[in-house]
């Protein structure tokens, strides 16, 4: 047979024929309240999705808009990581006909542990024009206790400063499961109108402001919330083919990948073996992310609240999942070892996207010498200065899409076992709890009951 001859096409038995592709208009939406336009803590924003009829989402790249004042007597200082999005404490999308498709409780921490994860050029550039975090957040003097530091020293740290009576106009990228999804949202053939609910955070939760004696305390409100929407209009015969899909009873499955929240505190004391006791019931867990702060930081006018992160001097962890320890050897972390746990979570993160392949953790780029502070040392630790390690692990059992850990059927099945160290002991100058989040990372799948229109959530 001649070399240059060209196989026949009925012979290209391995040929995938390309699908058709169907015409879609973009055009953006922008989504306002509907409870109110100025909302101030505590209180719940409810932002329909206005989306017309016939039509499909882009929620990747979706982004909420709106205007943070500072109602207070003096400058208050944004977090350093997450910057104006630090007044999202309750973050959830419900369906149109009321059934709760993502709930994330403290997503003000979750955002700041995917943030710290971020590389300081993105931090500094990217995360501080939309969101206001700092421009140089991980400077020594930033700490995340309830001594706290003069407005003059705030400032020397690049957090963002929002005078007195000031505006500082936030837009922000939402870490949610239903605008991380790989498909476009079919929003516009839903039964009802979805809407996201969010919960603000309280005064003292929302910014840092000056510890010079009398403090003046933080107040804020929120305005003009915008939920920008980019949305694709297809033609008249994709829409009546899609309709006749749907008709036909096929379910339309969406998939995502999302958290769950669950908390526990560790005592603050001497060096001790400590055992913490987690519950989820998901059916794909995928990793486990666990930050560390200050009980009452996160409540104080004067501390990091958000982004304040400690390592209680732990000095090696795993986690163990329907009673198996994984890894069987512990992980071993120091201020002279850091690798192996930074090596973790980035393995746990890689189910987002590329951005997060860095840490936030060089201190004081003005500096001769500046040093990491991804792991603080155990004097370091006592001090309450922020560190921003997380004590991670990834339980992917697959190579695959949709694989991980089944923990539905299993009771609190999750628990974290670490050695803390001195570092536990006198956070701030007085003994202390610290509160742990454990952000559990699973696969979401949003199903569209063809025959009914309904949008639920199954994970």
């Amino acid at each position: 047979m001649d070399e240059n001859t060209t196989t026949p096409f009925e012979m290209r038995l391995s040929e995938v024929p390309s699908m058709p592709q169907p015409q879609l208009d973009l055009t953006y939406s922008t989504a306002i309240p509907s409870n109110g336009g100025t909302f101030t803590a505590n209180q719940e924003v409810r932002i329909p999705f206005n989306v017309p009829s016939e039509c499909f989402v882009d929620l990747k790249r979706a982004y909420l808009k709106f205007n943070l004042k500072n109602t207070s007597a003096s400058s208050i200082y944004l977090d350093p990581s997450v910057g104006g999005a630090s007044v999202i404490d309750n973050w959830r999308v419900v369906g149109g006909t009321g059934a709760l498709l993502e709930e994330v409780i403290h997503y003000n921490n979750y955002s700041a542990m995917l943030r710290v994860n971020d590389n300081h050029a993105k931090v500094s550039s990217v995360n501080h024009e939309e969101d206001g975090a700092g421009t140089d957040s991980c400077l020594e003097e930033l700490r995340c206790d309830t001594v706290g530091r003069t407005n003059a020293v705030l400032t020397l740290t690049g957090a963002t400063e929002v005078a007195a009576a000031g505006t500082r106009t936030i837009t922000h990228r939402p870490n949610s499961a239903l605008f991380n999804a790989d498909r476009y949202m079919p929003l516009g053939y839903t039964q009802g109108v979805s809407y996201i609910s969010i919960t603000l955070c309280g005064n003292s939760t929302a910014a840092i402001t000056g510890a010079a004696a009398p403090v003046v305390p933080v107040l804020y409100e929120t305005s003009n919330w915008e939920l920008h929407l980019p949305i694709l209009r297809p033609g008249p015969d994709f829409a009546a083919m899609f309709r006749s899909a749907m008709g036909s009873g096929v379910p339309i499955q969406i998939h995502s990948v999302g958290v769950q929240n669950t908390q526990q505190t560790i005592t603050g004391g001497s060096s001790q073996s400590e055992t913490l006791t987690f519950s989820t019931r998901k059916r794909s867990v995928k990793a486990l992310l666990a930050g560390i702060r200050i009980n009452s930081s996160v409540t104080s006018d004067v501390a990091n609240s958000i982004s304040g992160f400690l390592n209680c001097a732990i000095s090696r962890y795993n986690w163990a999942i329907g009673g198996v320890r994984i890894p069987a050897q512990q992980i071993e972390c120091s201020a002279s070892d850091k690798g192996e746990l930074m090596a973790n979570t980035q393995m746990a993160l890689g189910y987002f996207n590329s951005d997060l392949r860095g840490a936030d953790c060089i201190s004081g780029l003005s500096n001769a010498k500046p040093v990491s502070i991804f792991y603080r040392n155990a004097a370091a630790d006592k001090l309450a200065k922020c560190s921003r390690c997380l004590f991670s692990l990834d339980l992917e059992s697959y190579n695959a899409a949709y694989a991980g850990k089944n923990l539905a059927g299993q009771g609190l099945p999750l628990v974290l076992h670490a050695q803390t160290g001195d570092g536990a002991q006198n956070f701030g100058g007085v003994n202390t709890a610290c509160l742990v989040d454990t952000f559990v990372i699973h696969d979401t799948m949003f199903i569209l009951d063809g025959a009914t229109g309904v949008i639920t959530a199954n994970s």
